[in-house]
């Protein structure tokens, strides 16, 4: 890769969705860039998601719009939120494993941390 080159790939999406959000949330989907050692890391947020298949959809919508290449370790992220009684509990372990699902459906890894570097 020559110094102008710009190796840009799409590395997570992660799941703002804290107890008792189960529609209208949003995702972030992470981005790492690498421009002959100059590496620069951000995010693209991804509102108005109705349900974990539409967040995903969009997600890989956007990467393939912005013809981005997906990371060999693209994870998708639901963070360590807590619930305020059993019931958002609960709820929280049902997010989690709808997101492990669709993980595991697309190749992907989960997980309830950002890998660092990523953010």
């Amino acid at each position: 890769m020559t110094t102008n080159d710009l190796d840009v790939k799409a590395e997570s999406i992660l799941f703002l969705m804290p107890p008792g959000v189960q529609s209208n949330f949003q995702v972030r989907l992470g981005i790492n860039i690498n421009n002959g050692g100059l590496l620069s890391k951000g995010d693209f947020t991804i509102a108005n998601c109705q349900d974990v298949p539409d967040a995903v959809q969009k997600a890989l919508q956007l990467i393939e719009r912005m013809n981005l290449t997906m990371g060999s370790n693209f994870v998708l992220v639901l963070p360590p939120f807590v619930g305020r009684n059993e019931a958002e509990e609960v709820a929280l372990i049902d997010t989690a494993w709808s997101i492990k699902e669709a993980a595991d459906n697309g190749g992907w890894e989960f997980s309830r941390y950002l890998p660092v570097p990523i953010f």
